[in-house]
């Protein structure tokens, strides 16, 4: 069903929050104080774009907030969001409210001010969800991207299969064929920079990137079949950059590994000393090659660049996969990079902004939709979506549904358990489907489940 919804903030968040909305056939006022922000989105968005403080009620009026069913606050500043979002509540006490706070002294439990008292319904703290996200990537060493639902039991996992795997130079219906019980199902692959969501006809080859979903007891399974016969042991960790992130991050891996902590400001390396006192803190420019080496980098099992300058995350990464670091992730800021950082070699990929706007999308869509995420990279979306009670799709195996074209079913969340789909899984009232699917697909998918 369409949604009014304002937007507070037109940078990579707010856009790309935008853009994804608008795709879903939602009605978008996106509001920014900067002007070169709001010709972009007046230029590139089928939106009503507003140049005017978020936080003013004038600017707010001129929006249309009396007639929103969502409203967002995504600018960096966070006072912005919650003054925004209060005014926004009071003037319409019938719209549901979600803010960016990147602040932790907003969260506590003996916080002075208590967002939701303010009306604030979710909020999102996008250092949070970029170092939960780090965190996985470090625990499950052999995957590029991982993505988790229904509390962790379903795992979407990109990867590169080894060139002499036993999925190579087979077909997806081969496979089917010779295994009874395939541990999971392949429902995108990136070739050289090109997008294909396969059918039974296509045939592995080596360099592919697969993206995977596979239920949490067959990940061993999985990484067995594309070549990863022993699990990756990551032991020692370097993270470059100790600012917010990168002291989130060293405070969640530090139990379980080796954890160092560099950064040439002696400000931030000060307060990760309050903060995280049991991680080796160190000194020195993460681009020192004399330092890296001092270090003996080639000997780190993953370096995690997090600083602020998405140059330094690169080069850095470049150089540690140099020195043969085999887990490599880097950290940038702007969405639009990442289709140049493929092909360089750099394991992951991370960015902040684009898993923020996944995060706030998880509770943005209602009614049939449940979450619509973004695959960093590639043209996919993931949906999760249950069929509407009088849908076509109920009581019928999926080989027997004329699905969109570039559209793929990947797993089926029941009540009672999941399923990894393949063609003659049944989707019955009440479960949902997790569908991979190009975004001009979306809506295709998203008529076929109504």
């Amino acid at each position: 069903m369409k949604k009014k919804i304002v937007i507070v903030g037109a940078g990579s968040v707010g856009f790309y929050l935008a853009k994804t909305l608008v795709e879903l056939g939602n009605d978008i006022s996106i509001i920014d104080i900067d002007a070169e922000k709001v010709a972009r989105a007046k230029q590139e968005l089928d939106a009503l774009a507003i140049h005017g403080h978020g936080a003013q009620s004038n600017t707010l009026m001129d929006a249309q907030v009396e007639s929103a069913d969502l409203f967002l606050a995504v600018t960096r500043i966070d006072e912005i969001n919650i003054v925004a979002s209060m005014k926004a509540k009071k003037m319409n006490p019938n719209a549901k409210i979600l803010a960016r706070v990147r602040s932790g002294d907003y969260q506590k439990k003996d916080a002075l001010l208590d967002l939701q008292e303010l009306g604030i319904e979710k909020v999102i703290n996008p250092e949070q969800i970029a170092a939960r996200e780090i965190q996985h990537l470090v625990q499950h060493a052999t995957a590029q991207e991982i993505m988790t639902y229904n509390r962790g039991r379903v795992y979407m996992v990109a990867l590169t299969p080894t060139d002499n795997c036993d999925l190579m130079h087979k077909s997806l219906r081969e496979l089917g064929l010779t295994y009874d019980d395939l541990p999971f199902r392949t429902v995108a692959i990136d070739r050289d920079g090109t997008t294909i969501i396969p059918s039974g006809d296509h045939v592995f080859n080596p360099g592919d990137k697969i993206f995977v979903v596979c239920l949490k007891d067959n990940l061993k399974d999985m990484y067995r079949m594309c070549g990863f016969k022993q699990k990756k042991l990551i032991k020692t960790v370097l993270i470059m950059g100790a600012g917010k992130l990168g002291r989130m991050v060293a405070d969640n891996l530090k139990d379980q590994f080796n954890v160092r902590l560099v950064d040439h400001r002696k400000e931030k390396l000060l307060k990760a000393a309050q903060e995280i006192p049991d991680v080796l803190l160190l000194h020195a420019d993460g681009l020192d090659i004399d330092f890296l080496e001092s270090e003996g980098i080639s000997d780190f099992d993953a370096l995690i660049t997090l600083t602020d300058d998405e140059t330094t995350n690169l080069f850095a990464g470049l150089i540690a996969k140099k020195k043969g670091v085999d887990k490599v992730i880097v950290h940038i800021n702007t969405p639009d990079y990442l289709s140049l950082v493929k092909g360089l070699g750099i394991n992951s990929v991370v960015s902040k902004n684009l898993s923020t706007v996944d995060a706030f999308m998880r509770y943005v869509v209602r009614g049939q939709v449940h979450s619509v995420m973004m695959l960093e990279g590639i043209d996919t979306e993931v949906i999760e979506l249950s069929p509407a009670p009088e849908s076509k799709i109920i009581g019928v195996p999926l080989q027997h549904i004329d699905f969109p074209p570039d559209a793929v079913v990947g797993g089926i969340i029941r009540p009672k358990g999941e399923e990894i789909a393949t063609g003659s899984s049944v989707i019955q009232a009440g479960d949902r489907a997790i569908v991979f699917a190009r975004a001009a697909r979306v809506s295709d998918v998203e008529a076929l489940f109504n």
